[in-house]
């Protein structure tokens, strides 16, 4: 039985890979902060240790020697850049520390779920040749993030079996947060515009599949996109207001005035200290405009792209499960 230690295994692509995981026959060992509220949603049937990502110490002793894979998936996401310090200290510092406790455990494999936003914005096609323009980004979960992905591809210049991942928009079950946000406005009326940008949106359990498939068949030190058919935002939109039998949303929001109006908020935001309704970072991803190929991790790993209306079909549902449609 292999064995696998999970940070991040409470998210939304986090419960996906448990699933994944637990279907495969492996032991696993969970990360988490509060243990009552990971059995919840996890089950009993793994291993949970306690402790802070930034601070192995905390949880180091807890693991068994020689864990078969580490998959790190946790990362703070926060699209407000008052947030910066902290998401520095959870997704540099955090992925510092996984690296530390790798050596030190033994561990054969890492999978490091690093963000197809560490290649920033191109007007081409992004493939995993193209350059990574995220350091030093404005943007805070960029510039994090791509240097989180350095860390990795250092160590393992050094010796670290370590594989990567760059999933895009995830979408499907076990959204609490993300694109299953915008759902819930569109079904309740209270969307207050529809973004103008587009990417490419991956289902979360074909991204989880293909995170443990990266275990088994990923090359070390390579980079692997994880996305699926490439839409606008207003697409997405209208595929989600035909599955709950609610108007198509009008036209998208221009990216000027969607900019314009973040940059005010987020002068007012100064004066009051409150999160604003919209963040200059929350405008940057709605505006950005950028298609990624996932043909080596289809060809390599086995990944799977699945048909967008069944991802979201696969959120609404559950969202109709959790009582939030």
């Amino acid at each position: 039985m292999p064995t696998a230690f999970i940070t991040g295994a409470t998210g939304f692509l986090g419960r996906h890979v448990v699933d994944v995981l637990k279907e495969q026959g492996w032991h696993i060992h969970a990360l988490v902060r509060d243990e009552k509220k990971a059995s919840v949603l996890l089950g009993n049937d793994l291993h949970f240790v306690k402790g802070d990502l930034s601070f192995p110490s905390s949880y180091q002793a807890d693991l068994p020697e020689g864990v078969d894979c580490i998959f790190h998936i946790a990362a703070d996401t926060s699209t407000w850049g008052k947030e910066a310090k902290q998401q520095h200290h959870v997704n540099v510092d955090g992925t510092s520390g996984i690296l530390h406790v790798c050596r030190n455990i033994n561990a054969r494999r890492l999978v490091h779920v690093s963000s197809i936003a560490v290649y920033g914005i191109h007007q081409e096609l992004v493939t995993e040749q193209s350059p990574k323009l995220g350091k030093g980004s404005w943007v805070s979960y960029v510039d994090t993030k791509t240097m989180a992905e350095r860390k990795v591809i250092e160590a393992a210049g050094r010796g670290t079996d370590a594989v990567i991942v760059n999933p895009t928009h995830i979408v499907g079950r076990y959204d609490d947060h993300n694109w299953s946000r915008m759902i819930q406005m569109l079904n309740e009326g209270s969307l207050p515009g529809v973004p103008p940008g587009a990417g490419n949106f991956a289902n979360g359990r074909a991204v989880a599949e293909a995170v443990v498939a990266a275990f088994h068949k990923g090359k070390t030190g390579e980079n692997y996109i994880l996305g699926g058919p490439y839409a606008t935002m207003h697409e997405f939109l209208c595929i989600a207001a035909e599955k709950l039998g609610k108007p198509e949303p009008k036209k998208p929001t221009s990216a000027f005035l969607l900019t314009a109006l973040a940059e005010i908020l987020n002068l007012v935001s100064k004066i009051t200290g409150k999160r604003p309704m919209v963040t200059p970072e929350e405008a940057y991803f709605a505006t950005e405009v950028v298609e990624a190929s996932s043909q080596k991790a289809v060809e390599e790993l086995g990944f799977r792209e699945v048909p967008l209306d069944q991802s979201i079909c696969e959120s609404i549902t559950y969202l109709k499960e959790r009582g939030l449609l």
